[in-house]
This record gives structure tokens, sequence and C-alpha cells, in this order.
């Protein structure tokens, strides 16, 4: 499959399902930025950071033990500095190229985290049985445009999102899941789960598990409020798509001068 085919699909490869070109639930935080932001992540992604390629190895980890050493390996340690060093290490790159490579330090605190995850009651009930990876595709019903998601885990009908973070307690999640739009993401899975699916999930959990000591892990459930507000975004974005697949133009910011509003606690003052 490499062309946008609407459907339900099991053990389609990651690599694949990024290249079909469709809005996802990353894609339309890139569009409400601006289709400009959108198409330019399209045509010229960029690197992983480090916390996102350790992200990456985590949720291979939790969610695909079985392929998990051949999507992730460990540096060697090598002297660069020497022309022997330099030759290694080139010939190290190539042989595990597309694979995540993560420093020892980095494995055994990976290792800590997919451990912490797998033995945390709530994890392991929202896990158990369920399935793994799940491709959506779809076109909107109401835009007619090519969406996808990529849930992953299903289980219980409820679509499962794992995420690494800093802090997983209730108040600072909270406040990530609203700076990093992850409502947005879970009504734009909800969408999915509709229209391919036929059926509204029960719930959108999270499994947010922090990636220093002590490797804490919590679950969460996103309240119906939240996934109201995220479909509202979402909703923003699949229009301002469906008008630049229209007329095939892709524009930044407003090209007149405007007034800008100022948050709230700038112009409050308690004195």
């Amino acid at each position: 499959m490499t062309d946008f085919t609407p459907g339900l699909f099991r053990d389609l490869p990651s690599a694949t399902y990024h290249t079909i070109e469709a809005m996802s639930a990353s894609g339309t935080k890139k569009m409400l930025r601006s289709p400009q932001h959108y198409v330019l992540a399209r045509t010229q992604p960029s690197k992983p950071s480090a916390a996102m390629e350790f992200g990456t190895a985590v949720h291979a980890g939790v969610l695909e033990p079985d392929t998990f050493n051949e999507a992730v390996v460990v540096a060697p340690e090598i002297n660069k500095r020497t022309a022997a060093g330099k030759a290694e290490a080139e010939a190290f790159a190539a042989a595990h190229a597309g694979k995540v490579v993560l420093s020892p330090d980095d494995w055994e605190r990976c290792a800590q985290t997919i451990a912490a995850v797998r033995k945390h009651p709530a994890a392991a009930q929202l896990l158990d049985g369920g399935e793994r990876e799940l491709s959506l595709f779809w076109r909107d019903g109401k835009y007619n445009v090519p969406c996808k998601s990529r849930f992953d885990a299903f289980n219980h009908n409820v679509v499962i999102d794992l995420k690494t973070c800093q802090d997983a307690s209730p108040e600072t999640f909270a406040r990530t899941i609203a700076q990093y739009l992850y409502h947005l993401q879970a009504a734009f899975y909800f969408s999915g789960a509709e229209h391919v699916l036929n059926a509204t999930p029960a719930a959108f959990a999270f499994i947010a598990v922090e990636t220093e000591p002590p490797f804490a892990v919590a679950c969460y459930v996103l309240p119906a409020n939240g996934i109201l507000a995220g479909a509202h975004l979402a909703n923003i974005a699949l229009e301002r798509y469906a008008a630049a697949l229209a007329s095939g133009e892709w524009p930044g910011y407003s090209e007149t001068i405007e007034v800008i509003k100022l948050p709230k606690w700038a112009t409050t003052f308690n004195v």
C-alpha cells in the first residue's frame, strides 16, 4: 500500500504510513499554525530530537517488543578522533540506517522506562490483549479530504496513547495535554474510529511515563469537554486543508496588517 486507500490496516509499516499523503493528527497541529508550515513539514521533515528518538524507542519496547531489537540499537563506544574510529562509526551508521541509536546510558534508561510501564497495573489493564499500531485511513465526511491516524493501541473500545514525559503528575500532564494539543489528537482519532470502525470509542486514555527516575507512570482518561475542544480545532485544520488542496495554495500568515491581541495576563495588573 503506497497510495491513499480508505480502511483499517494492521501490520502496516510505520515508514509506509508516514509517506501516504493525508491529514494526520500531527498535521492538524501544523495546519493550525499555517498551511505553509504544514506543507514544509510534509516535504522537508525535520530531524527528530533526542527526546523524540527516545520516545520512539520506548514506544517500540512497550508496543512492539518482538521487533524492538530490530528497531533500536545501542551505540558502541568509538573513538571518532582517529581514522579507524571514524571509519567504524560510518560503518555502524550505514549498517543501522533507519534505526533508533541510543547511547549506553540512554539504553539503560529506556529499559527502565519500558519496565515501569509493563509493571504498572492500570497500564497493563489497558494494554493486555489489545491491538497495537492500527492504521486508519478515511475521507472526512464534512470536508471530503483524506485523513489518517495510527493508534498506539486499541482495547476495550478505548483508544490508548503512550506518552513519554518529564512530569506525569495530574496538574502538569493536564498542562502538557493543552500545550501540545493532545486533546486535538484524541478528537482526530475519535473521528477516525467513527469513519472507519463505525463506532465512537468509549474513551481516549493516556499512559504517561516519566523518562527519569523513578520512572513514575500514570494513566488518564480525557474528559468529554477535552474531546469537544479538540474537535473544534480539528475542524479548523481540516477546513484549511480542504481549501489548500482545492486552490493549490499553501499560505502562511495574513498578508495584511492586523491588530494583535495580547494575552489577558499581559494586560492585568494587581496593583
